[in-house]
């Protein structure tokens, strides 16, 4: 498995909500329709065998939607759009707006991490909520007029109110996962029929989405925390490079960022760091500590021991990506690198960042023989000297940067 959050999620909403809502004539919030906050529904109690609208169009409608996002707060915001444009075009509800709540960890806290509409700022200063307790949590959608109880009081709660803001209309649980709250107008003030089936379509896709997501969140924390673990053990076995690693995860990470590379990009260059001494699993621990200088046969083990922690990696599936990484970091810009003295572009991404990572971090490492390099007048400068050299001069660029320094 490669460690990406949640990286093309094939619900996830998106294109679609760009097309429809881009070119939609915009709309201040209860300016020149009937606010239904104050509705009472006649038949507040929603039927929970009632099927879904069209399930095939809204299924058809969701993969037309699919697009990129790295984690649940994006999934809650393309929710959050997706609601809205669906039920305008449906043209059975019309929301003025619509606020995402996403539960997170295990003690009851919710966090506003999507929305769409207009919203007063003042009434968005809080974006926490706890859940007092189970019973709090709705079970039906049920307009907040007619709530009661904790359920009540929780819709009312996460309704961002102010003087300037009604609350909101509609509260829509969405499993155990998150709840919608929904912003619906009316020039008549009345509902088409159909509206309750869609609603709960909504409700079950959201649910769907978010545990998905969350899901892969925790997963992938999991993940890196492993990975970080085992990149430890390594460093340990070798005299002051403990966190080495880890800091040529924190740097690569940083550059990637800031040459534009996409979050997915992102965590498998971070990943590869993370494992970049790999290898040198294969090397014996006295070669490691040796003090005096390395033989002929004990420098052809280190420089084999990139390549040895490429196939090892390799051998999980999905880990293609980062194996390359690890494999080609000790290529040259100038193709005077190994294992296969790969020159510029040719030589993947990934490693083209490891490089200029790892030889930072180790630069500004202790050593057996020296302690740290200033980075300053020290390190810095000697990976600008490096730019089209040994080291890819975009990658430079952007890694001095994100430093504050420049070329």
């Amino acid at each position: 498995m490669t460690y990406r959050p949640c990286k093309r999620a094939e619900f996830v909403i998106g294109r679609f909500i760009e097309r429809r809502v881009s070119g939609s004539r915009s709309k201040t919030l209860f300016a020149n329709n009937m606010n239904v906050s104050r509705w009472r529904d006649p038949a507040p109690d929603f039927d929970p065998d009632l099927d879904a609208p069209s399930p095939r169009s809204l299924e058809a409608w969701m993969n037309e939607c699919a697009t990129e996002a790295t984690d649940a707060t994006s999934i809650a915001g393309h929710l959050a759009r997706a609601w809205r444009a669906l039920f305008e075009s449906s043209g059975v509800i019309q929301v003025a707006a619509c606020a995402i709540w996403i539960g997170v960890g295990e003690n009851g806290r919710l966090e506003l991490l999507g929305r769409d509409g207009t919203f007063d700022d003042s009434s968005l200063e809080h974006q926490t909520a706890v859940v007092a307790s189970e019973q709090a949590w709705p079970r039906h959608p049920f307009w907040i007029l007619d709530g009661e109880g904790a359920a009540r009081d929780l819709a009312l709660q996460l309704g961002m109110l102010s003087e300037r803001v009604p609350s909101p209309s509609l509260c829509v649980p969405m499993g155990e996962e998150g709840l919608a709250l929904l912003w619906i107008q009316s020039e008549d003030g009345e509902l088409a029929s159909g509206w309750k089936p869609l609603v709960n379509a909504c409700a079950n896709q959201g649910a769907t989405l978010l545990s998905f997501a969350l899901r892969l969140e925790r997963m992938n924390s999991s993940l890196h925390g492993l990975a970080e673990s085992v990149a430890d053990a390594i460093d340990e076995r070798e005299p002051h490079r403990e966190g080495r690693s880890r800091a040529v995860a924190y740097y690569a990470a940083l550059i990637a960022r800031e040459m534009g590379l996409d979050e997915g990009e992102v965590a498998q260059i971070e990943f590869a760091a993370l494992w970049h001494s790999m290898g040198r699993l294969s090397v014996s621990e006295a070669v490691l500590n040796k003090d005096s200088a390395l033989s002929e046969s004990e420098l052809a083990q280190v420089r084999a021991s990139s390549e040895w922690g490429a196939r090892k990696l390799d051998g999980v599936d999905g880990m293609y990506p980062i194996a390359l990484a690890v494999r080609h970091q000790h290529e040259r810009f100038d193709g005077q690198g190994s294992p296969d003295a790969l020159q510029g572009e040719d030589i993947p991404m990934g490693a083209r960042v490891l490089a200029v990572a790892a030889r930072f971090a180790a630069m500004t490492g202790r050593r057996a023989d020296r302690g740290p390099m200033s980075v300053v007048g020290g390190a810095m400068e000697d990976v600008a000297a490096a730019s089209g050299k040994a080291l890819d001069p975009e990658v430079v660029s952007a890694f001095l940067r994100a430093m504050g320094r420049s070329l």
